[in-house]
């Protein structure tokens, strides 16, 4: 992939501050790795440093940005280069991911199999019967997919992946290796004698459009109905989503993350790592939860902030643990008798 920087000028209305250096890009880099004719973008002060070290052909930089000494790179100022610069890596990766079309040996494909346009089949995949995938498809080494699947045009599945029977995923999916979609869920019924018998899941997973679902996650299958991933919703690795979850469009979900079954979590929420949600639980939308939060109750839509365990408001949180550290401090200072 290469650009040139009048492309990019004119690209991103970028403000020109020109340098000896060289006009083509061919390479996205760091500023630590920045080199000729690569591109790199700097947005946080902490970085300033190297972008005075780079040896990149160009930098991405805020458009109020001045230079306090002189610069090998030319500058592109613009609004958010990080912004910028994430348009650019979009293009590079579906260059890279263009290239992968046709079918590897060995490789297996069910009965009643509706097959799009330029898809690409890695080695050792299996696609069961009944399945319906879109065009431009990529199905990597060793995934596999059951029956009655359905998977929308450009949606990748990447290595290991596990599709399991019913599953619908719409178009523009990104799944990262290893990540498993419709596992049966953690239901048991309990007998007198302390026993357990297995509630079965034999309902579905549904990814709407443009969701990621990142390495080794788990989305369980809806015991009945549908456990089901809203459009845009980012979801990172090792993740668990337990059966009949909801979650709407546009959140974001960070590692370690457990999702207890039947919980209903809103729109442009954030959950930070480790956060774990109980069961039959409804979060609204725009709720967000620092790392580690435990949510043991419902807590309606609104720029809340939660934190501790369980989880409460942020403020009050922080004012609670003010008041324990206070509390301390007094009870260390007392004379022993």
């Amino acid at each position: 992939m290469k650009w040139t920087l009048p492309e990019l000028v004119k690209r991103f209305d970028a403000r020109f501050v020109p340098s000896s250096s060289t006009e083509e890009i061919d390479r996205l880099c760091t500023l630590e790795e920045g080199a000729p004719g690569g591109l790199s973008f700097f947005s946080n002060p902490i970085y300033t440093a190297l972008l005075y070290q780079t040896h990149a052909s160009a930098v991405l930089v805020p458009a109020d940005f001045t230079p306090r000494a002189p610069l090998y790179p030319a500058l592109l100022a613009v609004n958010d280069p990080y912004r910028c610069f994430c348009l650019l890596l979009g293009e590079a990766y579906r260059e890279q991911t263009r290239a992968k079309y046709g079918t590897e040996t060995p490789s297996y494909i069910g009965q009643h199999v509706s097959l799009g346009n330029h898809v690409y089949r890695g080695a050792f995949s299996y696609i069961g019967d009944h399945v319906t995938i879109g065009d431009n498809v990529k199905i990597y080494p060793h995934v596999c997919i059951g029956d009655r699947v359905v998977i929308g045009d450009d949606t990748i599945l990447y290595s290991g992946v596990k599709i399991a029977s019913n599953t619908h995923i719409g178009k523009r999916c990104v799944v990262h290796a290893g990540a498993v979609l419709g596992s049966a869920g953690f239901g048991f019924v309990t007998h007198a004698d302390a026993s357990y018998q297995r509630v079965p899941s034999i309902g579905k997973v549904v990814l709407a459009d443009d969701v990621e679902i990142g390495a080794n996650t788990t989305i369980d299958a809806a015991v009945i109905g549908k456990t089901t991933i809203g459009r845009g919703t980012k979801i990172d690795n090792l993740v668990q989503v337990g059966h009949n979850v909801q979650i709407g469009i546009h959140t974001g979900v960070a590692a370690q993350v457990g999702i207890a079954g039947s919980t209903k979590v809103g729109s442009h929420c954030k959950l930070g790592g480790q956060t774990g949600i109980a069961g039959h639980l409804e979060i609204g939308d725009r709720v967000t939860a620092l790392g580690r939060a435990g949510i043991t109750r419902s807590f309606k839509k609104g720029h809340i902030i939660l934190s501790g365990t369980p989880a409460f408001e942020h403020k009050k949180f922080l004012a609670c643990y003010a008041h324990f550290k206070h509390r301390m401090r007094k009870e260390t200072r007392k004379p022993s008798i």
